[in-house]
């Protein structure tokens, strides 16, 4: 009997409690998210995600032990560099509730309108500056896309909210420039470039169009795009060994790169003058990346040429030809305002570095190095050692370079190496190959804008694209000219 009434008791008890639950939150949904409308009246803060591209309302998830006022606040801090308190509740979901916020200061804003009628918030000290946030602006919701935003309904939202101007305890100042913020040297260099501009822009249109081009067009030389070519063509010319010791600099730079950046923190010059800004850019600055990888790059490919045994008038001419490169890219990245004078120079330094001590090893061990750096072995240490980065680190280029490595050691798996003996077979693999890259980048860039925007999503979808672009390369790269011997013969 005793056991019998336990029982029954524990059984009334468990039902109430689940028809309890049920109730609760039918009541009051249970949200996974914090959200923060931080306004003055009729604008409102965005920022805009790193790693999707859309805009949004500064928030995330709610961590273990803390309310969704505090995930709130948080998270504006965060992704946004404002201190904030959040009030009283907008909207509430499963998914966030959204609360309209009081900034605990005023909120600097630079007075310059983008093209698109954004105003943008100065916020390089937000602790997810650079990792998580690329910008952070002020505007009305009307002036925003649907398909700029990444949650087309919120921004439906937000219009319907600021349909008519409210009262707000937030308070802007606008600003011209903060030059006054940056350190000494910083500050010598922004004059510099600012007086360089203006004397250029003095200049006759057709000259001043002609450099702004010119800059423009060899800025491109430092894309992800350029560099996906010249690896192509390390391969085509100089074989598998040289094409995967370039990919490693390639890496190496990267992520040696970021973590000198996200651990040093100086931003660059359009922070400070976003009048310098001319071309999209990032992150923080020091030292440039595409300075220590114009280096190494074309510091690996004076070596390969070296090692084809040339004539030294000629590997005298090519050495000068990829300096003048790597300065002149230099000096574009500074005038489009991305990059300091002493960004790029430790830049060049570390990248210089790189190389004189590569080619330390490739005099004492010669060949050997190279097949050392092709070998599986090899690319499982290093894919290893970059996912484990990228797993403590969390951050999109780590994970990217991963990737790549991952899809190194499958195509090593899965071919071996075939020499590449005539031009015409050169042209005919080097025509495929860029075929091949330019289609897959322009898949992977229909397929994102085909799904969700969201940050997992993005990454999935990159991350598969480097393995299977890098592994498509260096496999057809393998079997393409194998198959062209074949109908020779049968010729």
């Amino acid at each position: 009997m005793n056991k019998f009434f336990t029982f029954a008791l524990l059984l009334t008890t468990c039902l109430s409690t689940l028809f309890s639950t049920s109730t609760i939150a039918n009541e009051a949904p249970i949200s996974k998210g914090a959200v923060c409308v931080v306004d003055d009246g009729f604008r409102v803060v965005l920022i805009e995600e790193l790693i999707t591209g859309k805009l949004s309302l500064p928030g995330g998830l709610i961590d273990e032990g803390e309310t969704p006022q505090q995930a709130a606040e948080r998270e504006t801090w965060e992704e946004a560099g404002l201190v904030v308190t959040a009030k009283e509740i907008l909207h509430q979901d499963e998914k966030a509730i959204i609360y309209r916020c009081s900034s605990d200061s005023d909120i600097i804003v630079f007075d310059l309108e983008t093209s698109n009628g954004l105003y943008r918030i100065p916020s390089w000290f937000a602790p997810h500056y650079g990792v998580e946030t690329e910008a952070v602006y002020l505007t009305e919701p009307y002036k925003i896309k649907s398909d700029k935003y990444r949650y087309p309904e919120q921004l439906e939202q937000l219009k319907h909210w600021f349909a008519k101007p409210l009262e707000s305890d937030n308070k802007i100042t606008w600003v011209n420039n903060l030059v006054d913020q940056a350190s000494d040297i910083h500050q010598v260099e922004l004059q510099l470039l600012t007086s360089l501009r203006a004397s250029i822009d003095s200049l006759p249109a057709i000259i001043n169009i002609s450099i702004k081009m010119f800059f423009t067009v060899i800025n491109e030389t430092g894309t992800e795009a350029f560099f996906y070519f010249l690896f192509i063509v390390a391969l085509v010319y100089f074989g598998r060994e040289s094409a995967l010791t370039l990919l490693f600099g390639i890496i190496l730079t990267i992520v040696f790169a970021e973590l000198a950046k996200q651990g040093l923190g100086l931003p660059r010059p359009f922070v400070y003058v976003p009048q310098l800004q001319l071309t999209q850019a990032n992150g923080f600055g020091l030292p440039s990346m595409n300075a220590m990888l114009a280096t190494v790059i074309y510091g690996v490919f004076y070596l390969s040429l070296k090692r084809k045994q040339i004539s030294s008038i000629t590997l005298h001419r090519f050495g000068l030809f990829f300096i003048g490169l790597i300065i002149t890219q230099s000096i574009a990245r500074i005038w489009l305002g991305i990059h300091f004078l002493s960004d790029a120079i430790v830049g060049i330094a570390l990248g210089a570095m790189v190389i004189v001590h590569f080619s330390s090893l490739q005099r004492k061990h010669g060949d050997l190095l190279y097949r050392v750096m092709a070998s599986l072995p090899f690319w499982v240490i290093i894919a290893l050692v970059t996912s484990g980065i990228a797993f403590t680190m969390q951050y999109m280029n780590y994970l990217y370079m991963a990737s790549l490595c991952w899809g190194v050691i499958l195509a090593i798996l899965l071919s071996k190496e075939q020499p590449i003996l005539t031009i015409k077979d050169r042209l005919v693999t080097l025509f495929v190959l860029l075929i091949m890259v330019v289609s897959a980048r322009f898949g992977t860039g229909l397929l994102l804008d085909s799904l969700e925007a969201s940050s997992v999503t993005v990454l999935t979808v990159k991350s598969i694209a480097n393995l299977s672009l890098i592994l498509m390369i260096l496999t057809i790269s393998a079997w393409l000219p194998r198959g062209l011997n074949h109908k020779k013969k049968n010729k």
